[in-house]
């Protein structure tokens, strides 16, 4: 915490001294509103939504994939019965 009273330049240099001395020196600062950092922010829900609809696209054929697989086998399924000492 600091004081109210502080000045912006007494402000800074706490900052120098304290924060970059525990943290080092920022290698980026991004404002909420930077323009590049807004743009991919509104393109964020989109970009789910594309992916949530891909991903069932992807999990329906998965599904068919199965069931398709699953009636090959069954159909060339033999039943076969073991004796005991059978090898």
């Amino acid at each position: 915490p600091i004081h109210e009273d502080y000045s912006v330049s007494k402000l800074a240099e706490t900052f120098q001294q304290e924060i970059v001395r525990i943290h080092g020196t920022p290698s980026a600062i991004v404002s909420d509103r930077d323009p590049s950092f807004m743009s991919r922010f509104w393109k964020g829900p989109e970009m789910i939504e594309v992916t949530n609809e891909k991903l069932a696209v992807t999990k329906e054929k998965l599904k068919e994939a199965r069931t398709r697989q699953k009636s090959y086998a069954d159909k060339h399924r033999r039943s076969t019965e073991f004796q005991p000492g059978d090898r």
